[in-house]
Order: structure tokens, then sequence, then C-alpha cells
């Protein structure tokens, strides 16, 4: 079994320090590590990686217990590779400084290849990368991505730009030299250097957050197809990790639609945004629809391809992870082992 998205974090800014330069530790050391500013944690809303969640303790965050991972994740669920996208990176990728911001990417991946790769062959990792400034983004890729346990580039939704426009380019032409997909996480809407995280400015509560989330998706996904991300690099594989599904089918009809009655304006598109989608694009199952009553769930399924595109994920360790037996038992029998293993493998050309 592959879990697509499991999310690990330092427990203190003193590990990186043996992987900075005398000038960007001294740096650290006084200002600290940038964080994700959440606008809704200190309201009650946003529940994360509560220290309790797992038995860890009060005073412990269970994104940085590698033991955990093991006994509740790898060995406890049966998983046998779980891709790590680091919790640290929101912040980071916010920075203005780019500079500094891709020093504390270098300094996260040696820290996890060493720290956690190393003591376990289970874990992967998808790369934390200053995608603000592309050109530094691809030397991290260069630098690392023919490491065996290195299978993705990480992208948060929060970003100045759409990732389907040309000036990321150079990334995807190196993920695809390297053999890597990209994972794409909501995080960092509205914070840093990005826009508002709706397009009508910030919501009130968490829970409207949570309800807006695929559109961050959405956009991203229309300017892979309508900017021609997909006839430039036709093997790249594009994972939408906790991003939901159930908005997927409604998506790829709208998606037609519009190309067909407006294809002139983008002549460079070939082929039927539905047909990219299913190529190129992948989703998680975390967090799983529900939808009532429950055949629906067989015509979401079908309308999404689900049994090429959907792929297993965790989410752990946060408060509401899904352990891949409760995903199973929602699964029509004969999809379920492309959704807990093939599709991945398709995928991340590196997992095989």
């Amino acid at each position: 079994m592959v879990d697509t998205d499991v999310h690990h974090q330092v427990r203190d800014k003193s590990e990186l320090y043996p992987y900075l330069s005398r000038h960007d530790r001294q740096r650290l050391e006084e200002f600290g590590l940038p964080r994700n500013g959440n606008l809704y944690q200190s309201s009650g809303g946003f529940k994360g990686a509560r220290a309790d969640c797992f038995g860890a303790g009060e005073d412990v965050d269970p994104r940085t217990r590698i033991d955990l991972f093991k006994e509740k994740l790898l060995d406890g669920c049966g998983i046998d590779c779980a891709i790590l996208q680091g919790e640290y990176t929101p912040g980071v990728v916010a920075l203005m400084d780019v500079d500094y911001s891709a020093a504390l990417c270098r300094a996260y991946n040696d820290w996890t290849l060493e720290h956690w790769i190393g003591r376990d062959p289970r874990f992967r990792l998808a790369l934390t990368l200053p995608l603000q400034n592309p050109e530094l983004a691809v030397k991290e890729i260069h630098r690392l991505g023919d490491h065996p346990a290195v299978v993705a580039a990480y992208a948060v939704c929060g970003s100045p730009r759409l990732y389907g426009q040309r000036c990321y380019d150079p990334i995807y032409a190196a993920c695809v030299e390297h053999g890597l997909a990209l994972a794409l996480h909501f995080s960092n809407e509205g914070n840093g250097v990005n826009p508002p995280p709706t397009a009508a400015g910030h919501p009130s509560y968490y829970a409207e957050t949570y309800l807006v989330r695929p559109q961050f998706y959405q956009a991203h996904l229309s300017s892979f197809i309508f900017e021609g991300t997909f006839e430039k690099f036709p093997t790249l594989k594009v994972a939408f990790l906790e991003s939901g599904f159930g908005w997927v089918p409604s998506f790829r009809w709208r998606a037609d639609a519009s190309w067909k009655a407006l294809r002139a304006q983008t002549p460079w598109v070939k082929r039927l945004p539905s047909e990219y989608i299913a190529e190129h694009i992948r989703f998680s199952t975390q967090p799983f629809e529900d939808p009532e009553p429950p055949e629906a769930m067989l015509h979401l399924l079908e309308g999404m391809n689900a049994d090429k595109t959907l792929m297993f994920a965790s989410d752990f360790p946060h408060w509401d992870f899904d352990p891949p037996d409760a995903i199973s038992r929602k699964l029509p029998a004969a999809m379920r082992q492309r959704v807990l293993s093939d599709n991945a493998f398709d995928t991340y050309p590196k997992l095989k």
C-alpha cells in the first residue's frame, strides 16, 4: 500500500543548523522558523495535528515523531511506502527573500533525507522547493532529483501565480528529466506574498475555508490545461492532494464545454480537457466524500474515472486522518488495489 500524503515536521529549529551556512544559521537562530500564518487557528476552527491525537503527549507535536509514524502508520496500517510532504513548507515558500527561502528548503530536504528516509526505507520525499523563484526551485530539483527516495516536487496552492503559467515550465522540465511527479497541496492561501484565499476575500470561519478549498485546485487545474502544460510536458503527472474529489465530474463537464466554445483562443490545447485530466491528474482519497444516498458514490467514482485517477492518502498524523481499511470499505472491490497502490505507482515513476 502507498500513502501519498503524510506530514512531518522538525521538532526544533536547531535541527536545521547543521545544514545551513553560518549566515543563514544566525538568521534562523535570531528570528526562528517562518510559520504558516493560519488565520483560523487561534479562533478554534483549525485543529491540525493535535498533540494528543495519538497519545504523543500534550507537549509533543506528533508530526515530529518518527517512532509514532512507524508504529501507527507504517506498521499499524500496513503502509509499504509513505510520501512525506513537509508541514514546514508553507511559511518558507511565502518569503519574499528567495535566497533565504531556498537555503531553508535545502536544509529541510537534507534533514529529512538523513533523519527520516535514512531511518526507514519505507519513507519517500516530495522535495520542498522555493517555488516563488522557479530558477532556484530548478536548482534544488537538479541537486536532489536523482536521489532514489525523492519522488516528487511539492507545491502548495497558495501562490502569486497560477501554476500553468510559462514561468513555471523550467520546473516541470526538471521534474520530467528526473522522473518526478508534481504534488499539489492546499496551504498558504492568503499568506505572505499570496493573494486572499477566495476571489471575494477572507472567510470568517475555518468551515468556510474547508468548503471553498476545491476552488484553489480548480484554478490551478484550469491553468495547467489552457496554458498547454501537458502538451509541452506529455509525461508529467500532477497529484492533487487533500483537494477532495466530489467536484471533479462537474469540472470535467464544464471544462469540455468551455473548450468547445472558446478553443480558438487557445489553439495549442489539442484535446478535450477531460482527456488531459484522465491522463495527467490524480486525486487523493482524503478527505473522502460521503454522498447520500450511498449508491451515489458509484456514480461519482465513475464520473471521475476513479479506477485510474484516485490514490489513497491518509493525511497522517492530522486529527482526521484516514486509515486504509476505512477507505477500502467505501470502494468497490474491483477498484481497491488500483486506489491503494497501483495508481500511485503509475503516478510516481520512481516508486517502481
